[in-house]
This record gives structure tokens, C-alpha cells and sequence, in this order.
């Protein structure tokens, strides 16, 4: 008999309560990629990843450009500095993909130390984060506006999580997100589904969707399509026309697209329109 363990305790990490747990993942996951990226030869340095425009040294060249834009986010927050429209998640992927570029020749060495100081500089601010700052206080974001400063760090987690995937992918190694990444990660995807949501795909479309997230019982959402929009909430539909179940990474990386996860019940055509509701980033 197989016993399967159950999901680890989900910690809400937009309480002042969970920063601890999320700033202790990042700092997990960011080692590890610097333990990855590190010992790459110089031909790994230049293979491709599931990323179409980037190798890894753009991977590197990415999140490099992310901390370096968080840092002067916080800066201009604290400044009171005017901001900008916020660019919207359409433009998200083609634009980051060709800032990260702009480091496409830096040598190994010089990318990583450039990314060990952003993050130094930039893990600083998430620690400094007091009780009433962590969901008080807003930071602007150059893509999707003014946010809650724990959401600067879920960001962080994100981009780790699924990157260092991207990272083992590249260089031939077992592909995973941590688990515990994962899991606290799962109640954010479906904020991501909103934000990459295609409404003129969506059309007239009524839908109600159940999400199942396996092994944890009860890990369970409802997401409503009806009006061109999408919401979500915890709670399993009284009667939906589709039904996914996904493991906490399976979900996380289907969200992505990295891959087409989970298995779907309920009617054909239902399953089908939901996956065809969102764009790529």
C-alpha cells in the first residue's frame, strides 16, 4: 500500500505572520540557483531554455533585470516619486524578454555578482518590511501598478520557483518546484489566471470551473467566467461544468504554461474553452 503525505500546512503569506516563511523561500530557492548557475560550463552558459528568446545566461540576464527594477521601485515609493501607467500584462512577456537581453554579453561571473548585490540591496528591503508596511504599504510596479509590498516578494518567489524549473530543464537535471514553494504559491496563481486573462477569447462564455488541488483535502476553488471576466474564490461550485485536479506544482507550472497540466472531468467543450482563456507571458 502507497501512503501518500499529506500537503504541507499552507502559511498565508499576506499576513505579517507568514513573511518570515516567504522571505526564508526565496532566500531557499535563490540558492539555489546560484548553485546551478554557478557550476555551468561555458557551454551550458549558452543553451537554450524553455524560455524561446533566452539561454540561460538570459535567464540570469532576467532576473538581474527584475531585482534591479524592484529596487528602484521601492526607491520611488519611498521618494514619492510620480509613476507611470502601468505598461499591463500583454506587453509583459515581449518586454521583459528584451530587457533581459540588454545583459546577453556580460561574463558569467560579472551577471552573478550583479545579481548577488540587486538581491542583497533588495532582500534588504523585504526584511525592513515592518507589520503595518508588509500589506500597508504599496510599492509601484512598472507592469501592473501600485501593489502591496508582500506582493514584491511573492513576485521573488514566483520567479524563482518557476525559473530554477526552467534553469533544471536547460541543463538536463529532474525538472520540480520545491514543494513548499509550491503549495504557498498555489493561492497566487489563480490571481496570475486573472491578470492573463483573455476577455475577447472569452467572449459571451458562461463557465464555472472547479480546481482541485491535490494531495491536501479541502484545497479546493471555484473560478466564475460569465460577463467577459474572470473571478475566483475557496470554496468547491455546486454544480460546475468542468472539473481540474492538479499537485500543488503541477498547478503552478500549468499556470505558466510551461505545461498542460491536471486531469479534467466534466464536458468536452468546457475543458477545452477554459484552456484557450489566457495569453502567454
Amino acid at each position: 500500500m502507497t501512503i501518500t503525505p499529506p500537503a504541507p500546512t499552507r502559511i498565508d503569506v499576506t499576513t505579517f505572520s507568514g513573511k518570515d516563511h516567504l522571505l526564508g523561500l526565496i532566500r531557499e530557492e535563490y540558492s539555489h540557483t546560484l548553485e546551478m548557475v554557478t557550476g555551468t560550463s561555458e557551454q551550458e552558459w549558452d543553451l537554450p531554455t524553455p524560455c524561446s528568446m533566452w539561454q540561460v545566461r538570459d535567464l540570469v540576464g532576467h532576473l538581474l533585470d527584475v531585482s534591479f527594477s524592484y529596487i528602484g521601485y521601492f526607491k520611488q515609493g519611498e521618494r514619492g516619486w510620480p509613476t507611470q501607467e502601468p505598461k499591463g500584462m500583454r506587453a509583459y512577456g515581449a518586454g521583459l524578454g528584451k530587457s533581459a537581453l540588454l545583459h546577453h554579453d556580460l561574463d558569467k561571473w560579472e551577471a552573478l555578482s550583479r545579481l548577488d548585490a540587486c538581491n542583497e540591496l533588495l532582500f534588504g528591503y523585504f526584511d525592513k518590511l515592518t507589520e503595518d508596511e508588509w500589506s500597508g504599504r504599496l510599492v509601484p510596479h512598472g507592469w501592473v501598478g501600485p501593489v502591496p509590498a508582500f506582493m514584491m516578494a511573492a513576485f521573488q518567489l514566483m520567479d524563482y520557483s518557476v525559473h530554477n524549473w526552467d534553469f533544471r530543464k536547460a541543463l538536463g537535471r529532474e525538472a520540480t518546484v520545491h514543494a513548499d514553494s509550491a503549495n504557498t504559491l498555489t493561492p497566487f496563481m489563480f490571481g496570475l489566471m486573472q491578470l492573463c486573462f483573455a476577455p475577447e477569447v472569452a467572449g459571451d462564455l458562461d463557465l464555472t470551473v472547479c480546481i482541485e488541488i491535490s494531495p491536501a483535502e479541502g484545497d479546493v476553488w471555484t473560478v466564475r467566467i460569465a460577463d467577459g471576466a474572470l473571478t475566483y474564490e475557496p470554496g468547491r461550485p455546486a454544480a460546475p461544468d468542468a472539473t481540474f485536479t492538479f499537485g500543488c506544482a503541477e498547478f503552478c507550472l500549468d499556470v505558466y504554461q510551461r505545461i498542460q497540466g491536471g486531469q479534467a472531468t466534466g464536458k468536452a467543450e468546457s475543458i477545452e474553452a477554459f484552456r484557450k482563456l489566457f495569453f502567454t507571458i
